[in-house]
């Protein structure tokens, strides 16, 4: 199970941190509806704000098992907003939010969650 784990923490704080810059540019660049725009917003703000406290791993202690948690709660509600966009016919956000979602859970996969001192 430690095999896939490659990817620091502080690492994983800056590829989240591309993940939440994309999911906030998203609805602007490729026109998402009021609902895909404002969970794109919301959620990607969320990730950065988590994406800048992983990057702070290597400096100052924080709790690692809540930034797992975090991660995992995101990737499900990426694919919850993806389900629901989809119903509403928003295909270019429900894509978008799966495409995340599976970016999140392959960072979450391949980190190794633990303090570097």
């Amino acid at each position: 199970m430690t095999a896939f784990r490659l990817i620091s923490l502080s690492a994983h704080g800056a590829l989240e941190l591309l993940i939440g810059m994309a999911l906030l540019a998203s609805p602007f660049v490729l026109g998402f509806g009021a609902a895909g725009t404002l969970i794109a917003v919301v959620v990607g703000a969320l990730t950065v704000g988590l994406a800048l406290g992983a990057a702070l791993a290597d400096t100052e202690a924080i709790d690692i098992a809540a930034h797992y948690a975090f991660d995992v709660a995101i990737a499900i509600a990426l694919v919850g907003a993806a389900v629901v966009l989809a119903v509403t016919r928003e295909t270019a956000a429900a894509g978008v939010f799966v495409g995340a979602a599976l970016a999140e859970l392959a960072l979450t996969v391949t980190t190794r969650y633990s303090a570097a001192r």
